[in-house]
């Protein structure tokens, strides 16, 4: 299992408020608060079903042991598109870092060992931290499907009039047929 902190959220919201406010078709701003609250959550669902950051923030993943595949075609990150890796560090069951160095890079947005590199031990009730960089870049780079996805469910929520309806939901189904659509074409293909 993967617990997951964001060290540096990102920078700006995924949509502006005035884009929803002019699919919502809202003139006036006296529910601006209510819209942001919307992109908010709506950015949230998307990411989340996804497995995506949309704008770009520093994130902080932590596991109990190695992933199998980081020998091998390398560990995926839980979230994605991974722009940079900053530190990985393997801890013991009191906190306490390795001395070692850990030998990883970055090889198509996966956690692999650099070449020559054996997987380094994790002592009995320690850990192993990830520090990367994930997402598009600033709000004007989320590609426009995802962008688009991240609209058609703050207007869901909007003309739901229960935008907590989308805060707690962990359940893809949750989210619209046309936005699921979306998102379907951009699964990864797993051979």
């Amino acid at each position: 299992m993967t617990n997951l902190t964001v060290i540096t959220p990102p920078a700006e919201a995924a949509v502006p408020v005035s884009k929803a406010k002019a699919l919502l078709r809202i003139g006036h701003e006296g529910e601006d608060e209510l819209v942001a609250d919307l992109i908010t959550l709506a950015t949230a669902r998307v990411e989340q079903a996804a497995g995506l950051a949309l704008v770009t923030r520093t994130l902080l993943a932590e596991w109990s042991r190695w992933s199998p595949d980081l020998g091998g075609r390398g560990a995926r990150l839980p979230v994605g598109p991974v722009r940079a890796l900053q530190a990985v560090r393997i801890y013991d069951e009191d906190r306490a870092a390795s001395d070692e160095p850990v030998r990883c890079r970055l090889d198509c947005g996966r956690l692999a060992l650099r070449p020559g590199s054996m997987v380094p031990g994790v002592p009995p009730g320690g850990a192993v931290e990830v520090e990367f960089e994930a997402g598009f870049g600033g709000a004007g780079d989320v590609p426009a499907d995802l962008v688009e996805a991240v609209l058609r469910t703050a207007a869901a929520a909007y003309a739901a009039r229960s935008p907590s309806s989308f805060e707690f939901a962990q359940d893809e189904g949750d989210l619209p047929p046309d936005v699921m659509a979306i998102l379907d074409r951009r699964r990864e293909v797993r051979l």
